[in-house]
């Protein structure tokens, strides 16, 4: 047999036997329910959101005036307070001990007064005497001079013990003028919203202890902006507000105040939002500022699907079978339609568990205007199955 016969014969069968075995069966295409959504462009105004809280018109911050011990508590944070009421007591011993100290020291200082003068006094009339006799050739001159320098001594004297005793006088008045800080009161009629210090405390002078909010001046919602904001918002404008703890629902306000200083740490500055409703200061809120406007495709975030590294979403075709899609999403955001005009509000995170209810998710590629998507897909949905209507 010819050496090249053999292998083509063992090539022959083998292709023999392949074709012999049946083809692989196609899979079969399942059933699927879901719902679905019809595309299409949003236009809105797009807002950032900044985090913020409410606090009141009228919030005071009060400052230790002496260093010393909290000995005594006498407020608890939530507390009405009325003006001059009591909230905390420093421990002012020292200053007490101090203030003995300068009286004892004034007292003495105005015993040794009075004996200068009774000794100016005794000098100046033993000084007119001896000018008398010297009028009269009793005395020398040398007797007249040693006369006058002890008299101008002991005024110099008196002087400088009555400066002392002024001085003692002041440093007494001041010492007792801190006593009365020991006390720290409330300086107007509200709510004691935050206590700094416990009881056992050690504070510096000038350190925060409490802050007190008037209820009666209002409220607003203070948010921090980033510094690129800075030309783009300013006092008037309206903005979107949303306080969670209020209501789901965001609303329309306008900013009250812009206060335009950098913090240099944060880059960042502050804006202030009024509030006509009566929220409680701490709340957590968002002041949302339109800062674009123009068309979005926008997806509901329940449409998206992520596996791994890869966004993807199924579309329906033409004869109802599920079709998968690469998608680039964008950011996420919260959809409001408020008097008229519709915004959406930045939610800042991109992460499917942190998404509010209802959030929506800006699609950039993969998908197009006019494409039916699948929403609340099963897990087991796949390309390839049949989209079930109704």
């Amino acid at each position: 047999m010819h050496p090249y016969v053999r292998p083509l014969l063992v090539l022959a069968t083998l292709l023999l036997a392949a074709c012999s075995q049946e083809a692989p069966k196609q899979p079969e295409l399942r059933d699927i329910k879901a719902g679905t959504l019809r595309l299409a462009l949003t236009d809105a105004r797009e807002c950032v959101s900044l985090p913020g809280q409410v606090q009141s018109r009228n919030s005071v911050t009060l400052a230790s005036k002496l260093s010393g011990t909290v000995v005594e508590v006498l407020a608890r944070e939530g507390d009405a307070l009325q003006a001059g009421q009591p909230i905390l007591r420093i421990d002012d011993a020292e200053l007490r001990q101090r203030e003995q100290s300068v009286r004892s020291s004034a007292g003495q200082a105005g015993l040794e007064s009075k004996a200068l003068a009774a000794r100016k006094a005794q000098a100046k009339a033993s000084l007119d005497r001896m000018q008398k006799l010297l009028d009269q050739n009793a005395v020398s001159r040398d007797d007249v001079d040693r006369a006058r320098a002890e008299y101008e001594a002991l005024a110099s004297q008196e002087k400088a013990m009555a400066a002392q005793s002024s001085a003692a006088g002041f440093q007494g008045a001041e010492i007792r003028a801190l006593m009365q800080y020991s006390t720290v009161t409330s300086p107007l009629t509200g709510v004691l919203s935050r206590r700094h210090v416990d009881l056992g405390a050690f504070v510096q002078a000038g350190s925060p202890l409490a802050e007190v909010d008037d209820l009666t001046s209002g409220f607003e919602l203070v948010a921090q902006a980033d510094e690129t904001l800075l030309g783009r918002v300013e006092t008037g404008m309206t903005v979107v507000a949303l306080i969670p703890a209020l209501s789901p629902a965001p609303f329309l306000t306008r900013l009250s105040a812009v206060i335009g200083q950098v913090d240099p740490a944060s880059r960042s500055f502050r804006v202030k939002a009024a509030l006509d409703e009566t929220p409680r200061p701490g709340m957590f809120g968002k002041i949302c500022v339109p800062v674009a406007e123009g068309p979005k495709l926008l997806v509901p975030e329940s449409c998206i699907r992520r596996r791994g590294e890869l966004t993807t979403a199924l579309i329906v075709d033409e004869d109802s079978v599920l079709r998968l899609r690469l998608v680039k999403t964008g950011g996420v955001y919260q959809k409001a339609d408020i008097e008229g005009q519709t915004f959406i509000l930045q939610t800042g995170t991109d992460r499917p568990e942190a998404m509010p209810a209802g959030g929506l998710v800006e699609v950039l590629s993969g998908l197009a205007p006019g494409d039916e998507v699948v929403t609340d897909a099963p897990d087991v949905a796949r390309e390839g199955d049949r989209l079930v209507r109704g």
